[in-house]
Formats: structure tokens, C-alpha cells, sequence
């Protein structure tokens, strides 16, 4: 009778399964990759960025080691951003870091391969999200964040295309920590370009 009763439990599970296929595309779509090293250069980390992708929101984790003082190359003082009180950017310990999403809506849109000539009111309305922000005075360096639809990010478009579009996440070095204002101003601004980041970028899987 026991034997009985479960086989019948199973046969209707399965026909619920197949019944309901519409209920696993609801789920996550989660997706690993590299963080490549600065400028592109090797791999900093295997599988060291995670991307979950859901109907209103994703979520990024990133993990990389603490990049040793000194052994990088620094932005210099002509990138900094116009009007920003960022301090000048010199070895030392700890380390500020920053991390960054650049989100492409609409990747199919791109004026060939999605980049800042993409962001802002454009075909794949771009937008750029600050991830986060890290005095590292660990081995590692660990972000998480989640971004939803309609979040206001910090330049061009806010998310609106969670599942569908392409991601790109970079962190960024602001040099040794200082203090007060001039620490506020490594934690919250952008500074240098792509060459000086290190990158984990996520394609749409559609």
C-alpha cells in the first residue's frame, strides 16, 4: 500500500511538472564569469563575478584578491573627472576601490559593441550604477549589490531590462585611503577608463 501511495505521488508530480512549464521561467537566471585583470590583461579571478538576473531586479556578487600596492598601474591626475575634488592618486595602505555596473537596456541597440557612446537616452539606453565602494584592508574584496528596475543610477538610463540586458562590471582603483572629505570623494566618483579596471562583463543569454 506504502509502495502504492508514493508511485501515485510521484506520477502526479510529474504531470504537474509538465503540466506547469511556465513556472521555471519565473526562477533566476544566474550566470558566472571571469574577472579579467586590469586593462584586460589575464584573469584575476575565475568565475569571480556572479550575475543573478530576475523580472525586476539583478543582483552582482563580486570577489577578486586585493590587488598589492604598487604592483598596478594608477590613474593619473588628467583623469579625474572635471569639477571633482578626488585626491590625487598614489600607492600606499590601505586602498580605496570602486565598483561600477554599466548596464545596456537593450544590447541588440548598440552602435557596435555596447560602450559609453551607448549611455544615456540612446537606442540600448545605457545607464552607469555605482556598485559599491571598499577600503580594502583585506586579502579579498567582496561586493554585493542589487539594482532594480526604475533605481535611479548615477548617470544616462535607469534599469529597465533586468533579464535581457548586457552588463558590464568594472572596479576601479582610487589609490591609498585618506580622510574626511577627500576619502567621501575616493568612496563616491568615478576616475580613470577601462585600462585601468578591472572587468567581469555578462551577455544576455536570449
Amino acid at each position: 500500500m506504502y509502495r502504492k501511495t508514493v508511485s501515485a505521488l510521484v506520477a502526479v508530480l510529474v504531470v504537474a511538472s509538465l503540466a506547469t512549464p511556465a513556472l521555471a521561467g519565473n526562477g533566476p537566471d544566474i550566470d558566472r564569469t571571469d574577472i579579467l585583470g586590469q586593462g584586460g590583461e589575464g584573469v584575476a579571478a575565475e568565475d569571480g563575478a556572479k550575475l543573478t538576473r530576475r523580472d525586476k531586479r539583478f543582483k552582482v556578487v563580486y570577489r577578486v584578491a586585493t590587488p598589492e600596492p604598487s604592483s598596478y598601474n594608477y590613474p593619473t591626475n588628467d583623469m579625474i573627472p572635471p569639477g571633482s575634488e578626488h585626491p590625487e592618486v598614489v600607492p600606499g595602505w590601505p586602498e580605496v576601490f570602486t565598483l561600477w555596473g554599466f548596464v545596456f537596456n537593450y544590447p541588440e541597440l548598440c552602435d557596435g559593441p555596447c560602450d559609453s557612446n551607448d549611455i544615456g537616452d540612446t537606442p540600448a539606453q545605457g545607464g552607469v550604477y555605482q556598485l559599491g565602494a571598499n577600503v580594502a584592508t583585506a586579502n579579498m574584496i567582496v561586493f554585493r549589490q542589487i539594482v532594480r528596475v526604475g533605481d535611479a543610477p548615477f548617470a544616462g538610463v535607469a534599469l529597465q531590462n533586468p533579464r535581457g540586458a548586457e552588463v558590464h562590471v568594472a572596479m576601479a582603483p582610487h589609490g591609498e585611503a585618506q580622510c574626511g572629505e577627500a576619502l567621501e570623494q575616493q568612496l563616491g566618483g568615478p576616475i580613470g577608463n577601462p585600462s585601468f579596471w578591472w572587468a567581469a562583463l555578462f551577455f544576455p543569454n536570449n
